[in-house]
């Protein structure tokens, strides 16, 4: 069974168990209808029917039951008038308890369809075809041997002829362009743009150019340009643009905390958000959020506003107290209506506000636009303005992190420290602006080699570590050698001079005699150093 099928199974599980559980719980509700007396103080039994129906209120609709959802929200809303006017329910208890009675004939009439796939994400080709365009036959070789060496596949064209005939052939993942070709006579964003149109997804396009003027701008962008780059070239802030647009798509996936009461809809809420590819970690005793906060790191908390011993206002005051986690933003989730309740909420330490019922494409839209906005405030402040890659402190975090996970999991990890050999030469040699194109050139080929779920940060100078959850030593040590090896054959110029690097590796895998995060560092980190006592340019296991 596939990822998909396996979700959409128990999600119908979760609505079905849900179904079966609606009887004993209307029923409940009905019997406390019929409690209500006019003769005495009802408001207890009405401040146990507004809770329920709240409660239902907000999981009916997620659980396929709409009308069910709509008609409790009304009944709710009722219960609240009724505790603040109580005199109103003496000529409105008949129809009042009838109107609870019948909640039950919506799940009877209700025929919810199938859970459907909601994943909005594609899996990610490791191997990406790049089409350059370019009638410099010089030029044209740097940007391929460059991208070649990142592993990707590249194709070259000198006229745009032969590369048009191609594209509708073979559509390729991107495309790097020159602006004019001169013996055509053609200038590329036009047939480009001709292109595009005849396509389902417009490819995205780089373009270089000796033309600076605002038309040359404007007609890139209508050919599907993400990029604009002026003759002579800087090859490493090429690959930049192109690596920072993979980024995008291959990132790791976004960390959601859901806090709920309602075991049932947390656990809907989960389902639905892995299935788009956003890790997502449950919890209904807000006792536990402080463990689970320094487990997973979340970019995003969803909280419920009404529960039974805490109010999420309450509960996101206490979150805020800690230091680290102020910058986590917090999106209230609840069905409540009065606009001065979720004014008073949002005023209240938390950042947001949906409202149940969500239908599931609504959940994983606003959970990745709101965590998206989280990741690329925390980018600015945690990873290096060279590199793109953590710093050193966030990536120390990211050890405990997967250290912590492993350990409770009893899963594989391994933890790698990589150098650059004898980096202090190519700064003295070739100077400190060819040094930080060699730190680049590594950063991206760390991102391009790994997977998306592995951590990877500049831990101080030319030194990286990278942090490779799921995975053993063999796995590590076959990735780490395939880094080096690739690292290796990059030829970089600087005042035309060629030169290479090589780096050394040391990794450490979690075992039972490693105990604290610290450990696996100090391990990788002497597994570095056996791999530069022993010459250099290799990778070690400790």
């Amino acid at each position: 069974m596939d990822k998909n099928a396996e979700i959409a199974a128990k999600l119908q599980a979760l609505r079905d168990d849900y179904v079966a559980r609606l009887a004993g719980e209307l029923e409940g509700l009905a019997h406390l209808g019929l409690s209500l007396d006019v003769s005495v103080d009802n408001t207890e039994a009405l401040t146990t029917l507004n809770q329920k129906l709240h409660k239902l209120a907000g999981s009916a609709g997620s659980f396929g039951l709409p009308a069910l959802g709509r008609a409790a929200k009304e009944l709710e809303l009722q219960a609240a008038d009724y505790l603040v006017n109580p005199d109103a329910l003496q000529s409105a208890i008949t129809q009042f308890c009838t109107a609870i009675q019948a909640l039950q004939t919506l799940v009877v009439k209700a025929t919810p369809p199938k859970f459907p796939s909601v994943s909005v994400t594609t899996p990610v080709n490791n191997q990406i075809l790049i089409y350059v365009l370019e009638d410099d036959h010089d030029i044209a070789e740097e940007i391929c041997i460059t991208l070649r060496h990142f592993g990707h596949k590249v194709i070259h064209f000198s006229t745009l002829a032969a590369a048009e005939q191609e594209i509708l052939r073979q559509i390729p993942d991107f495309m790097i362009c020159d602006v004019m070709f001169s013996e055509e006579q053609r200038e590329a964003p036009s047939a480009i743009l001709a292109l595009q149109k005849q396509l389902d997804m417009p490819i995205p396009v780089i373009f270089v150019s000796t033309r600076t003027d605002f038309n040359a701008y404007h007609s890139a962008v209508l050919a599907g340009a993400v990029g604009y780059f002026v003759k002579p070239l800087d090859i490493v802030r090429l690959v930049d643009c192109f690596e920072y647009y993979l980024d995008r798509n291959r990132s790791s996936p976004y960390r959601v905390l859901i806090i709920d009461d309602d075991k049932a809809l947390g656990e809907h809420y989960r389902l639905v958000l892995n299935d788009a590819d956003i890790r997502a970690d449950v919890i209904s005793d807000p006792a536990l959020v402080f463990d689970v906060l320094k487990e997973s790191s979340p970019e995003l908390i969803l909280m419920d506003l009404n529960m039974p011993d805490i109010s999420g206002t309450e509960l996101a005051q206490v979150i805020r107290l800690n230091q680290d986690w102020l910058k986590i933003p917090i999106t209230y989730l609840s069905s409540e209506s009065d606009v001065d309740r979720r004014i008073s909420a949002m005023g209240r330490a938390g950042d947001d506000f949906l409202s149940k019922p969500l239908s599931d494409r609504e959940l994983v839209a606003a959970v990745s636009a709101r965590a998206a906005r989280s990741r690329q405030l925390s980018d600015a402040l945690d990873r290096d303005s060279l590199t793109g890659l953590l710093k050193h402190s966030r990536i120390k975090e990211q050890v405990d992190v997967e250290f912590s996970r492993a350990a409770r999991t009893c899963s594989e990890l391994s933890v790698v420290m990589l150098d650059l050999d004898k980096f202090k030469q190519i700064n003295d040699n070739y100077g400190h602006a060819a040094g930080d194109k060699v730190i680049k050139a590594l950063a991206h080929l760390l991102r391009q080699r790994l997977r998306k779920t592995d951590a990877i940060g500049r831990y101080g100078g030319e030194e990286f570590v990278a942090v490779l959850p799921n995975c053993g030593s063999t796995e590590a040590l076959r990735l780490m050698e395939d880094v080096r090896q690739n690292f290796s054959e990059i030829v970089f110029t600087a005042e035309e001079k060629s030169f290479q690097v090589s780096l050394s590796a040391g990794i450490a895998s979690f075992a039972s005699g490693v105990t604290a995060p610290e450990q696996l560092l100090q391990r990788a980190d002497k597994a570095l150093y056996q791999a530069k006592a022993q010459g250099r340019n290799q990778v070690c296991l400790m």
